[in-house]
């Protein structure tokens, strides 16, 4: 039986403040493509979609907030 591969966390915490609908573009430095994002604090509910998910994630990820608050989140 496979065990399922758990992806681990790749950043320290990033805090931002966003505008809804406003792309937000976040570097890293990883040197690779990004598997996904966790958010782990948010002053309000907010979800984020990636702008364009062709896109080549591996220097930054540009994600879109549907609300204006302030997050932090974690790159997988």
């Amino acid at each position: 039986m496979n065990t399922p591969r758990v992806p681990q966390l790749s950043s320290e915490p990033i805090e931002l403040e966003v505008t809804a609908s406003q792309a937000v573009r976040i570097p890293h430095g990883l040197g690779r493509q990004v598997v996904g994002w966790l958010v782990v604090w948010q002053a309000a509910i907010c979800n984020f979609y990636v702008q364009d998910p062709t896109a080549d994630s591996s220097r930054e990820l540009v994600l879109v907030p549907s609300a204006t608050t302030s997050v932090r989140l974690v790159l997988l």
